[in-house]
């Protein structure tokens, strides 16, 4: 019997009715740069033509296009494929059906048409609602990342909170991110993440106008953020 499963050569953000948006879930992510011949649309295509078994598919999958990113990034990059989780029992769960499965694939794979990183990332992902949350989530959404520091002063929550007040009506959440596991060597408890996530691209850099005018009065020592386009490319849901 043959899967058509999507083979993550390594073995293997968020706005989804999968998920009530409230709480902690978990997230694995990796990287992939498109194959020489193919596009971004190429990769989601195949992505989502894939019948995802039940028994071994995530909750949510997006499909993140850098499209300014730090120079890192984009030296060796393209996108990031994020899986998602309800909790690290479900996520292990899911990748040891994965690994016992029999059988081999029907037509494209993700590793035909790009290639990925073979470390993977797990995250712990909260969410603070934005205005914009209502409702299902379009399959073209933007995001807005950026990694800070701790600040015993003002905690990720609080920070989250305040940017959901201040992104405007199109915002659908933020996301505050903690690498649990994977990347590159930190010490704990040192470093976060922050992912606004929008409606729309253009709701997004309307956004971006109106934060040029109002600036907060206190910048977070974070870094500068990168943009993103999100395909949702899955959905347990729907």
């Amino acid at each position: 019997m043959k899967f058509k499963t999507i083979v993550f050569t390594f073995l293997a953000v968020l706005a989804s009715p999968a998920f009530t948006q409230t709480g902690t879930v978990v997230e694995r992510a990796f990287a992939c740069s498109v194959i020489n011949g193919y596009t971004i649309n190429d990769v989601a295509s195949v992505m989502r033509a894939y019948e995802w078994d039940e028994d071994f598919a995530p909750r949510v999958v997006i499909l993140r296009e850098v499209a300014y990113g730090t120079d890192e990034f984009r030296e060796d990059w393209d996108f990031v494929v994020s899986l998602y989780y309800t909790s690290m029992v479900e996520l292990a769960e899911k990748r040891l059906a994965f690994r016992a499965r029999t059988g081999g694939s029907e037509g494209y794979d993700l590793s035909d048409v790009a290639r990925c990183s073979n470390s993977p990332r797990i995250n712990s992902i909260d969410f603070v609602p934005g205005p914009g949350n209502g409702g299902d989530a379009p399959e073209l959404t933007a995001a807005m990342t950026t990694s800070c520091e701790y600040n015993p002063a003002v905690t990720p929550l609080a920070l989250g909170e305040t940017a959901a007040g201040l992104f405007g009506p199109n915002l659908r959440n933020v996301q505050i991110v903690n690498r649990q596991y994977g990347g590159p060597s930190e010490a704990l408890g040192t470093r976060f993440a922050l992912r606004a996530i929008f409606n729309s691209p253009e709701g997004m850099s309307e956004a971006m106008d109106a934060l040029r005018v109002n600036q907060p009065e206190q910048v977070p020592p974070c870094n500068i953020p990168s943009i993103w386009l999100q395909h949702r490319i899955y959905d347990r849901g729907n």
